[in-house]
């Protein structure tokens, strides 16, 4: 769907004035305010630019400190590389007329080259590769760091097609780097030396992520990008042929079918896809449009140029994951290694191809819980902060970037029987070892006991506080936030459902999305009385809002030390991300796995008023009784 700025005016004029008829001025405001979270992203799903062809606004890559910000690097990197490792450090892009003043001024701590054509926005172009590379000025740069005790380390991300043309530059350097394990054996040979080691291509988190700017989900189908080879890479093209040729048959039954993005469109006829899938090729993209292009289809595909090397595969295989689109490719054994065959799909057989893209393309559970295994590999596994690691471990220097922050479950109790719940939920958490600060609330317990039992299952630093029946919760949750030790706090209700994997899907969230306040507002409950599990708010998913489920309230510590958790029996989860929002802190709604609230039939205990039947007059009912394994992922 193809949205007009002139239809989006008069669409939001109408909603406007529907909110101010059936909820007033204060209805208007909340509706306004909600509509200005998030203002600065791309909010459709495509247009139709003045040349007939289909674009997608930029999207905004995000202005953060990098993560490792006393680490000093010059760098010639081309423009996706420089975007990525942009985050994890202080980052010194030299130019060849001016590096050594720049040198000079502004000490670096490491040279860091990859085989760029044209680096650093066309400024080294041929000082690499080409009849006269390496120039002069490239040359006398390494030398000059060498000199001055500056390692230099060269990451050659053409291999092995282009394993020739940057060999000579390579030379130059302490350590090289390749994408292409297989090539280990060559580099020893051609440069004498073993100080050779592999860094594959990964996802940098701050750009390459869920975020969404709108609840609505992808609304276009398959997309490809890339070009077409008619004179050579003949397995690259049949690759192609297979790959595309199904989406081509899939795509009959879709609503917006295969869409494709040349890189050459208009350009060399050895570039230009042939029918029939010249049909289907839509426009060209920057990278910029790209990122936002990755986030608005269903299902992208991927051909390999490189199938035998266990470490090689395109760098779009982890950015399109990130960003929460499946990818369909065609086999790689790098992909084997990074992925699972249920997180990235490889098909090898035109009716496989076909079938895979027609079920993604068909089924939103099958999108959502592929992608989100996969992202939280990456996250684990395959971000440029893993890579700058290796980087610094090559040049042999430390690596100053800090470890996962520290995190503490909050969980104000008032119910004797939920303790050991509460244990055993805080203790089956992996990739993470929170610290568990608990509030018996109107009772009392054996202080030992509960630490000897929180020590049996795995928890070793337990805080237990008590309060009087009469103290407020939100009083009983700031005394909790005030004893925590962890940079993050997590609150916890005693009576909910949390996956194994939730409070380090929560950091992660935390990580990517550059948010403060990082819970769900996309949930799933169930409903004791109806036994059915329940998707409420599922629209509410991947977005920067203004408020989430108070059982999934997570936060730096610092923060809820400040703004504080307003001192009520109920509400005080409504007045803490109030007060967050006022005072100029972003709150992100993350996936809507891993959490069930849960509802029992009869219970009078839970802080909040809402009936049954209004939670189901707003929910889609996804099945009968509690069906964890659909959570859990």
């Amino acid at each position: 769907m193809c949205v007009s700025r002139t239809g989006r005016s008069v669409d939001s004029a109408r909603r406007a004035l529907w909110h101010l008829r059936h909820g007033g001025v204060p209805q208007l405001r909340t509706w306004w305010a909600r509509r200005r979270i998030g203002s600065g992203l791309p909010a459709t799903s495509g247009r139709t630019d003045r040349h007939g062809r289909l674009a997608f606004d930029a999207w905004p890559v995000p202005e953060r400190d990098p993560r490792r910000p006393g680490l000093r690097v010059g760098v010639v990197l081309d423009d996706f590389s420089r975007t990525a490792f942009a985050h994890e450090w202080d980052q010194v892009l030299l130019d060849p007329t001016t590096w050594r003043e720049t040198l000079e001024s502004t000490p670096v701590d490491l040279l860091f080259v990859e085989s760029a054509w044209a680096g650093n926005g066309g400024a080294w172009s041929y000082h690499l590769t080409g009849t006269s590379a390496p120039r002069p000025a490239f040359v006398e740069l390494v030398s000059w760091c060498r000199e001055h005790g500056v390692p230099t380390v060269f990451w050659n991300k053409e291999d092995p097609a282009h394993f020739d043309d940057f060999l000579d530059a390579a030379r130059l350097f302490d350590q090289v780097l390749t994408t292409d394990s297989t090539m280990l054996p060559a580099y020893r040979d051609a440069l004498g030396h073993d100080r050779v080691s592999t860094m594959s291509f990964a996802a940098q988190p701050a750009i390459h992520n869920p975020v969404r700017a709108h609840g609505r989900g992808p609304e276009r189908d398959v997309a490809f990008a890339g070009m077409y080879f008619t004179h050579r890479y003949p397995e690259r093209r049949e690759q192609m042929d297979l790959l595309l040729g199904a989406a081509h048959r899939a795509g009959a039954r879709m609503s917006t079918g295969l869409e494709i993005f040349s890189r050459q469109l208009g350009g060399d006829p050895r570039y230009q896809f042939p029918e029939p899938f010249a049909q289907h090729v839509v426009g060209s993209l920057r990278y910029e449009q790209m990122l936002t292009a990755y986030r608005e289809y269903k299902v992208f595909l991927n051909v390999n140029s490189v199938v035998g090397s266990p470490s090689m595969c395109a760098r779009r295989i982890f950015e399109i994951t990130a960003c929460g689109t499946p990818v369909v490719s065609t086999p790689s054994a790098a992909i084997d290694a990074f992925f699972p065959p249920d997180e990235v799909f490889t098909v090898s057989e035109a009716a496989e191809a076909e079938h895979t893209v027609r079920a993604l393309v068909r089924s939103k559970e099958l999108r959502d819980r592929a992608t989100h295994r996969a992202q939280r590999r990456i996250w684990s596994e395959h971000t440029y902060g893993h890579r700058v690691g290796q980087v610094l471990a090559a040049a042999g220097l430390d690596d100053p970037a800090l470890a996962r922050p520290s995190i503490t479950a909050i969980v104000s109790t008032n119910r004797p029987h939920q303790v050991d719940h509460v244990l055993r939920t805080v203790a089956a958490q992996v990739g993470v070892r929170p610290q568990l600060a608990m509030l018996t609330h109107g009772f009392d317990v054996d202080r030992a006991s509960i630490r000897a039992a929180a020590h049996d299952l795995g928890i070793d630093d337990v805080v237990l506080l008590d309060a009087d029946q009469d103290v407020p919760l939100g009083a009983c949750l700031n005394l909790l936030v005030d004893a925590a030790d962890g940079e993050v706090v997590a609150k916890m209700d005693d009576d909910d459902l949390y996956g194994p994997h939730y409070l380090s899907d929560q950091l992660y969230a935390m990580d990517y999305s550059g948010a403060d306040v990082v819970g769900k507002q996309a949930h799933y409950v169930h409903l004791g009385s109806a036994d059915v599990l329940a998707l409420r708010s599922g629209d509410r998913e991947h977005r920067l809002t203004d408020r989430v489920m108070g059982p999934t309230i997570t936060c730096s510590r610092n923060l809820a030390r400040v703004v504080r958790f307003p001192p009520l029996r109920s509400g005080e989860d409504t007045g803490f991300l109030v007060s967050s929002l006022a005072a100029g802190s972003s709150i992100y709604s993350a996936d809507r796995f891993n959490f069930v609230q849960v509802r029992r039939p009869g219970s009078f205990a839970h802080t909040w008023t809402v009936s049954d039947a209004e939670i189901l007059a707003g929910s889609d009912v996804q099945v009968a009784g509690l069906a964890l394994g659909h959570v859990m992922v």
